[in-house]
């Protein structure tokens, strides 16, 4: 009896752990599925009107952008792409993307976003040229846009600036000025500063000495 009660036991500990590896394996799938739906909506987000677009009011004296511009997708969801650009050096400094997110998901990331700074709706137009020439003017100094950019652009796509008038200069007095933040590697952007514009063409604030 004592041995017939261990067999059992023995079997529904083994039917239990491949039912809780199943389990694991239908939410890793589903993660996986889940995750490429939202790829797919990114990568077709030209396809969804426009919702909102979003800007810090100071983003011209300091130098540094914090977009977020959002569409809305046939289910009433939001595809949003968030742009953290800095115009006087670096070009994008960082950028994330999402879809399938609700209206009250959104509100609470936004307040989330910018909590530390005034914001203004902005022109969608204007928003991708500062974005886009931000990336342009870095590229040339030495400077690559945040890796996620490969899938963030396709939120930008067939936006439009009519206003002609609108100027947009990168730099600062007609050269680089870069401002350390936190998480900046400084030795490594002065270097590339320095190797790619020349010592003396560029200024710079940081935190400490540099060697």
């Amino acid at each position: 009896m004592a041995d017939y009660q261990k067999r059992r036991q023995k079997a529904l500990l083994k039917k239990r752990r491949k039912e809780k590896e199943k389990r694991k394996k239908q939410s890793r799938s589903s993660s996986l599925n889940e995750n490429a739906h939202k790829i797919y909506l990114i990568k077709n987000a030209k396809n969804c009107p426009l919702f909102e677009c979003l800007i810090n009011t100071d983003w011209q004296d300091k130098g540094l952008a914090h977009i977020l511009l959002s569409r809305r997708q046939p289910n009433n969801k939001l595809i949003l792409g968030v742009y953290l650009v800095d115009i006087f050096c670096l070009g994008l400094k960082n950028t994330f993307s999402n879809a399938n997110m609700s209206i009250e998901e959104y509100q609470k990331m936004k307040l989330s976003l910018f909590e530390e700074t005034a914001i203004s709706t902005y022109s969608p137009g204007k928003a991708y040229r500062i974005i886009i020439g931000a990336i342009e003017y870095a590229k040339r100094i030495g400077f690559k846009p945040q890796k996620d950019f490969y899938l963030s652009k396709y939120i930008l796509e067939e936006l439009l600036d009519t206003d002609h008038d609108f100027q947009l200069e990168f730099g600062r007095e007609g050269k680089p000025f870069f401002i350390a933040g936190p998480d900046d590697n400084v030795e490594t952007i002065i270097e590339t500063l320095r190797k790619n514009v020349g010592e003396g063409n560029f200024d710079f604030i940081v935190p400490l000495p540099l060697k």
